[in-house]
């Protein structure tokens, strides 16, 4: 069987839930193995939800360039692969997908990477800093790999700094969430306030600050809101008391939390194709989204939700729903067959045996 070593600096999040549900994916025809790091974001520990069959081995690496504990990383990674004997590694994110092609630059290991939104795009950097993330990209480029973006945007993008290039989209295991769902008592939202969720960690990039935003200007109409995650709140924004902060929570939790709400709203900066979004497109939940990278592949308007530029739109439109429970139902009812259609693991997992075996016997 095909062995392949997963390398993962940011085990946390959507990244996490992409990783383990293409462990299940393949787990019956390959070998996996699991390098990560930990960025304390309900990740600490042995991960819950993959196979049995999983190898895990800590990984200690930071997400910030540092030329000491890089090098570290460096060592601690190439011994791994020395004793592990990957047929292919697999990284996932920008520093791991760096690391690996630096540790293992002339193509004697066939290399996937997996960008889960390139650095390059982050808001919270400067332009200075954003250009060198990419220059890293451009140079890294040359490295014999195959980029595997997880959606369109990304794959534009890919496609301007690797030769070697295919898209396919994350996707969900919708079993999952319906064996979450038939573990819960059903609940009928209609008569009470409209509930608002998301998923993820406050940090930069989920842009926390508008969420809290709408929030505010939603306080007294019947509308709260729901944020599924930890992280520490910035210091110059102000939680609103129609908002709920859950903290960590594992999956089981996270989607048990996010049935219970009427909308899913995601307020990111930049995404490569949310993980979190798709469950709560699983869920039958219409999207409220900011108009970023990844997100306007998955919110159509007047079809599955509506991308909103500004506050008052976030709240223009989570008024006109909570008034209208009719075009709520739709639109969720359209985001659940989208799901479907389009993002479902079980149309995906062969492509993805097919790819690892296909470049194993490449090299």
């Amino acid at each position: 069987m095909t062995t392949v070593l997963h390398v993962v600096e940011s085990f946390s999040s959507g990244t996490l839930q992409a990783v383990r549900m293409l462990c299940w994916a393949i787990a019956e025809k390959t070998v996996c193995y699991v390098l990560h790091g930990d960025r304390g974001e309900g990740s600490c520990g042995k991960p819950e939800g993959f196979p049995q069959e999983v190898s895990f081995i800590p990984w200690s690496v930071g997400r910030e360039i540092s030329l000491r504990l890089d090098y570290q990383a460096l060592v601690a990674l190439k011994t791994t692969v020395s004793k592990v004997q990957p047929d292919v590694i697999h990284a996932h994110s920008s520093k791991a997908g760096a690391l690996v092609r630096i540790a293992f630059p002339f193509g004697k290991i066939p290399i996937l990477y997996s960008p889960h939104g390139y650095s390059f795009l982050r808001q919270d950097l400067k332009s200075y800093m954003r250009g060198f993330y990419w220059f890293i990209e451009w140079m890294l480029g040359w490295v014999p790999h195959t980029t595997v973006a997880c959606g369109s945007a990304e794959h534009s993008y890919a496609s301007s700094l690797s030769s070697q290039t295919l898209c396919l989209h994350n996707v969900i295991d919708r079993s999952v969430i319906d064996e979450i769902l038939n573990d819960l008592e059903a609940e009928n939202p209609d008569t009470k306030d409209l509930l608002v969720g998301t998923a993820g960690g406050i940090r930069p990039q989920k842009n926390f600050p508008l969420f809290c935003e709408v929030a505010r200007a939603c306080n007294g109409s019947g509308i709260r809101f729901l944020w599924i995650g930890g992280g520490e709140v910035p210091s110059s924004v102000s939680v609103p008391d129609n908002l709920e902060i859950t903290g960590w929570v594992d999956h089981f939790t996270a989607i048990s939390r996010l049935a219970a709400c009427n909308v899913y709203m995601q307020t990111s900066l930049w995404e490569g194709l949310s993980i979190a979004v798709l469950e709560g497109m699983a869920l039958g939940l219409p999207i409220l989204a900011n108009p970023a990278p990844g997100n306007v592949e998955l919110v159509f308007n007047d079809k599955n939700g509506y991308l909103c530029s500004s506050v008052s739109q976030f709240v223009a439109r989570l008024q006109s729903l909570n008034q209208n429970r009719e075009i709520l139902k739709n639109l969720g009812i359209a985001s659940r067959c989208l799901v479907e259609q389009e993002f479902s693991i079980q149309h995906l997992a062969p492509k993805w045996l097919n790819l690892y075996r296909k470049i194993q016997y490449e090299k």
